[in-house]
Parts: structure tokens; C-alpha cells; sequence
């Protein structure tokens, strides 16, 4: 029966064979499952029902430990999500309309190439050069 409802959506499950890749770089402590559940699920359903790509994965990016310091655990600086994206262009614009509605923090970063979109808390700066490297 609930497949009369799935009509349509079953190509948007597949992930795109053809894409650029762009990383989303939200900083702060944030668990796996927070950034899954807060950002991740609701990014790639977008992406998906767009047309405009996907988002399936991401991580966590660590300060290094003080190698003076033999008790100094590593910091988490930011968590990442991974978006394949089909027109970078039209993902960038997704992105910075949905973001700030799920509580992207100021200096949340969409990158592209080696360039950036940077949100500032209330206002994205567009196009600048990359500042975090993979």
C-alpha cells in the first residue's frame, strides 16, 4: 500500500553518479549524533528532494595536543558534513537558506574548490578564499 506513496522518491535515494564535493564546517563540540540528527539528515533530505545532490557522511576535525603537555587530550575544533553536490551553485544558495533555520553557529563555513561562503551569525560572505584545508 505505501508503495503508491513511493513513486518518484525512489530515484532521489540514489546518490548522484556525478558530483563536486563541498564540506560544510561547523565549529564547535559537537557529537556525531548531533551533527547527524541536527544538521545531516535534514541537509541531505533537502539536497535529495531538490534534485541537487546529497549528504552522507562527515566527521570530526581535532586541535593536536601541546606535545609538551604528555596529559593534553585533543580538542575537537569543528564537526564536518560531507554534500556531493550536482550544481555547487544551487547547493550553495540551499545551503545558506537552511543552515541559520538549524542553528548553524556563527562561523559555520560552506566550501567549495578553494573557495568559501562564511556565515557570520547573521549575514554569509560569499566567495572568499578558503581558510580550513582538508
Amino acid at each position: 500500500m505505501i508503495e503508491r506513496f513511493l513513486d518518484g522518491l525512489r530515484e532521489k535515494m540514489e546518490d548522484p553518479d556525478h558530483c563536486a564535493y563541498m564540506t560544510v564546517v561547523i565549529p564547535g563540540d559537537l557529537d556525531p549524533f548531533q551533527r547527524h540528527y541536527r544538521f545531516s539528515v535534514h541537509v541531505d533530505a533537502e539536497l535529495r528532494l531538490a534534485d541537487l545532490g546529497c549528504s552522507v557522511g562527515g566527521g570530526t576535525l581535532y586541535y593536536e595536543p601541546d606535545e609538551d603537555d604528555p596529559d593534553a587530550t585533543p580538542e575537537i575544533a569543528c564537526c564536518i558534513l560531507d554534500v556531493d553536490a550536482i550544481d555547487v551553485d544551487r547547493v550553495r544558495a540551499l545551503l545558506r537558506l537552511h543552515l541559520p533555520e538549524l542553528g548553524a553557529p556563527a562561523g559555520t563555513l560552506v566550501q567549495y574548490g578553494g573557495r568559501e561562503d562564511r556565515f557570520d551569525g547573521a549575514l554569509w560572505h560569499l566567495n572568499e578564499p578558503r581558510s580550513i584545508e582538508d
